[in-house]
């Protein structure tokens, strides 16, 4: 009678197994198709927006999407209450059911929502009366009508204020005589390129004006989103976005790390302040927030196109680009030779042809790099808008790693072919910092000889980090004290608050080496992105949770800006305006910490890498020698560190993100360590600044 029990107890459990696999391994077959489905629709509304047939396809798509998952979540959840599921299988189940959970009819109407925020965004036009004259540039076109328009509301005396009120009426019907900014692209040109502060003001404020239609829609989203995110358990939609991360405590492990850097962030926001001050005057405060608009970023997340202000001569790689007459094309097979160099696989034949680099015989509205998996035959695709230049070859390296990623876990079952989006962000990102290295510039011939081997005496530096005044202002920086978000610790006691020096005098208290133009590049590229990328999903998180009052939307945004960026707007900017629309991110719903934590991932994953290609293997526990700087790190070719990333994307969602980080690269947490250690050259060039010219520190 017992073995009878014992044989019955058996095969029930045995039956019950082979339910749950085969019902898994129907859950993954059907992830796939319906992600294929999904892809699909996004490339052809991506080519071809306007295209009525879309819609209705969508809207197939997302009711038998829902009803599947609705009906295979309700499965799983008897089988998890009845523990019949393994380890691999919970974290499958939680993959597909976590998240907000929409009813159709909400699906529809978020479609809807999207639809007309993304058109609001991809739509700007602005017109002004201009008769063209021998310009040789659309970015001097684009300044010359703005500086006559300016000019004609001020003879005209319509308004006081002038610039505002030329933002307002900016949009007047004159495509037919006049000359258009079309989208973010030529609004960027403009804040890239120009130094007139009244045209900066005026394209940064026309822009904003804009984006105000967003206001309603996005509310109405967020309530609908709300919904859907309480029907499944979660407090709101932000408390869904983080939990993608899988980082519970994620909000307190973000302002750390924020914290971490920021004595770094500070020491570069006093010295662009101070340089923005020499060139602008008195519109740049001495001490406080920098003016939004003069940062040569349409978001104040890039300070680069300013690095002329800074240093007295600079390298220009987007013109070398073009004097060896680059096209996209070569861009893109550079950066696949980077990949291929590490021994990663190549792009595959439908990538090459069915991509889009180019608005070239395509009517294309979004023009944002995207990396698609179209979830079959090897099929991965780029779209990008691309021009020739560097920040368009960081963008298609950037891409690239996106495309990395879903070709190493294509075996892995359906539901963990993606991967916690930081991590995925970060791919692209690390393989940049060791194509900035000079070597890799000289390689691809943007450097010379004589600038590659212009470099840094490391000693010298090293005893100017832990001998000289510096080592003293870096153990200052290192104690700053923060009360209500700023910082207090650069004062007059700790003898670092210093006057200003308002006339030009000559910077190079050292040689200006290749390294030192290079770091720079790089800093104000990266660095202003980590406090822009907290402001802007900690802004949102506020807003989905209902703690900013809905009469100061729009003053808290630009309090947070000023708390976390040290950064002010142009003017007053009241609650008839939404200025977090102003960054795609915010149309397309796309969650933006993932960028903040990658900003700190790349490094940790580009230090590994580093270490694997100089010391030839995986693992590595000591450091590297101090006189090998991260910045010349020069992995191109390792397969020691092409292995490490291979192994970490091969993975895709099937584990934990920090298993997946202790196993590869040996790390557990998030750290922004090798960042710090990563800009210790810049340290020495921003401090020796502050001590010449005594500059003041912090907002």
């Amino acid at each position: 009678m017992a073995v009878l029990l014992i044989l019955i107890l058996f095969f029930n459990t045995y039956s019950c197994e082979n339910n749950v696999e085969e019902l898994f391994k129907e859950i993954n077959e059907a992830t796939v198709k319906f992600n294929a489905i999904g892809a699909d629709i996004a490339w052809q509304s991506a080519l071809n927006p306007g295209n009525p047939a879309l819609s209705s396809k969508a809207a197939v798509y997302q009711e038998r999407l829902l009803s599947w998952q609705h009906r295979a979540c309700k499965e799983l959840e008897n089988f998890h209450e009845s523990h019949a599921l393994n380890l691999t299988q919970e974290r499958q189940a939680y993959l597909l059911c976590r998240g907000p959970k929409f009813i159709y009819k909400e699906a529809r109407e978020i479609s809807k929502i999207y639809e007309k925020l993304q058109s609001i965004y991809s739509n700007v036009e602005v017109c002004l009366l201009h008769s063209i004259g021998n310009n040789n540039t659309n970015v001097t076109i684009f300044e010359n009508a703005i500086s006559k328009y300016i000019l004609y509301i001020k003879y005209l005396k319509l308004d006081d204020k002038a610039v505002p009120f030329a933002a307002k009426i900016a949009a007047s019907d004159l495509k037919k005589d006049g000359i258009c900014l079309k989208g973010e692209e030529d609004f960027e040109k403009v804040m890239e390129h120009s130094r007139e502060p009244e045209i900066l003001e005026w394209a940064w404020l026309a822009w904003r004006e804009k984006m105000k239609l967003m206001k309603e829609p996005y509310e109405k989203l967020i309530y609908v989103e709300n919904k859907a995110a309480r029907r499944n358990g979660y407090t709101d939609i932000g408390a869904s976005w983080r939990d993608e991360l899988e980082i519970p405590n994620l909000r307190e492990i973000s302002y750390k790390l924020y914290k971490n850097i920021k004595p770094l962030y500070a020491l570069l926001h006093g010295v662009v302040r101070f340089y923005l001050r020499r060139e602008y005057g008195d519109i740049v405060p001495e001490k406080g927030p920098i003016p939004a608009h003069l940062l040569g970023n349409l978001w104040s997340q890039n300070w680069e196109p300013i690095l002329d202000m800074i240093l007295p001569n600079d390298i220009n790689l987007d013109e070398r680009m073009k004097s060896l007459n680059w096209t996209v094309k070569d861009m893109v097979k550079r950066a696949e030779d980077f990949y291929i160099s590490i021994g990663l696989p190549p792009m595959t034949d439908t990538f090459w042809q069915k991509s889009v680099f180019s608005r070239d015989n395509h009517s294309l509205a979004r023009c944002h790099g995207t990396a698609a998996d179209m979830f079959k035959n090897d099929d991965f695709r780029l779209l990008y808008c691309s021009r020739v230049s560097f920040e368009d070859f960081y963008v298609i390296h950037h891409e690239m790693g996106h495309i990395q990623y879903y070709m190493a876990y294509k075996n892995q079952p359906g539901l963990f072919r993606q991967a916690n989006s930081a991590l995925h962000e970060t791919i692209g990102d690390t393989l940049m910092y060791a194509v900035m290295t000079p070597q890799h510039l000289h390689r691809i011939r943007l450097l010379n000889d004589s600038e590659l081997y212009n470099i840094r005496d490391p000693y010298a530096d090293e005893n100017y980090l832990t001998k000289g005044k510096l080592a003293s202002h870096r153990k200052m920086i290192d104690e700053f004290d923060y009360e209500d978000g700023q910082e207090t610790a650069i004062n007059s006691k700790k003898n670092i608050i210093y006057s200003h020096i308002k006339h030009k005098q000559n910077d190079e208290s050292h040689q200006v080496t290749t390294d030192d133009i290079l770091v720079l590049k790089q800093a104000l590229n990266k660095l202003p992105q980590i406090p822009f990328s907290l402001l802007m999903d900690e802004y949102r998180w506020k807003y989905f949770e209902g703690s900013i009052d809905k009469d100061s939307l729009n003053d808290e945004f630009w309090a947070l800006a000023q708390d976390i960026q040290g950064i002010a707007p142009s003017g007053v900017r009241n609650e008839e305006y939404f200025d977090i629309g102003a960054k795609f991110h915010v149309p397309d719903n796309t969650p933006y910490i993932r960028y903040f934590l990658s900003s700190f991932l790349q490094h940790q994953l580009f230090e590994a890498l580093c270490k694997a290609a100089v010391f030839g293997h995986r693992n590595v526990k000591e450091p590297l020698p101090p006189t090998i700087y991260l910045n010349r790190c020069d992995i191109y070719g390792s397969k020691a560190a092409g292995r490490i990333l291979k192994d970490l994307m091969s993975r895709g969602h099937s584990q934990h993100w920090r298993q997946i980080l202790r196993e590869t690269i040996g790390e557990v947490d998030i750290s922004a360590n090798a960042l710090k250690r990563h800009y210790r050259p810049l340290y020495v060039i921003l401090m020796r600044l502050v001590e010449k010219y005594r500059i003041p520190i912090g907002w």
